[in-house]
């Protein structure tokens, strides 16, 4: 039975640096450490799952390595394709939103293959750039979220992180309200041609 996962993406960045991340190319799932990938096998409720992705963990990441090429916008264009995506920009206020689902043949190793490139973004990002993204697999109870600072990206314990968690999900929410006005009948594609055709 095929399986999938649905990723939820609230992303406050300028525009030039969004079309830096795009056009630069997708970074390997080991460009970050070993640690920086066990907060994906946390947020589950069955503790069997918990327990058996950390197993998987280094074979995952190494299989995800090897999924890897092109740049950010190819995997997005990948994703458009599939029929999953929706993507939603407005310029003037630097404002993105990217929503998907796809499947995923091997549970851990397509978790991380979903939040990879999301995770290029904090390369990209400066100032008071901020992202939220929310992976929620149809397989097992719990949603893994991820936060975007510059430079940085991190799992959050909504117990332990509680204050910064509350902070991500207002500000996504403001930049949800931002990209709601943009026009909902472009297709993801168009969005992704019309941020590659600004130099």
């Amino acid at each position: 039975m095929a399986r999938y996962v649905t990723v939820t993406a609230a992303i406050t960045m300028d525009p030039a640096r969004l079309r830096r991340y795009l056009r630069s190319p997708l970074a390997p799932a080991s460009a970050w450490p070993e640690p920086e990938w066990t907060g994906l096998c946390a947020p589950w409720r069955d503790p069997a799952v918990r327990r058996r992705y950390r197993a998987e963990l280094p074979a995952a990441l190494a299989e995800c390595d090897r999924w890897t090429e092109g740049d950010h916008a190819s995997y997005l264009h990948g994703l458009d394709e599939d029929g999953g995506l929706t993507l939603r920009h407005d310029e003037a206020a630097g404002a993105l939103t990217i929503d998907f689902d796809t499947r995923v043949d091997f549970e851990l190793p397509g978790m991380i293959w979903a939040l990879t490139a999301l995770r290029g973004l904090a390369a990209a990002m400066a100032a008071d750039d901020t992202g939220l993204v929310e992976l929620t697999p149809d397989w097992t109870a719990g949603t893994a979220l991820l936060h975007l600072t510059p430079n940085g990206s991190a799992f959050l314990d909504p117990a332990r992180d509680a204050p910064t968690l509350a902070h991500a999900r207002d500000t996504a929410f403001d930049t949800r309200c931002t990209t709601s006005k943009t026009d909902e009948d472009e297709p993801a594609g168009d969005v992704l041609d019309r941020l590659l055709a600004t130099p």
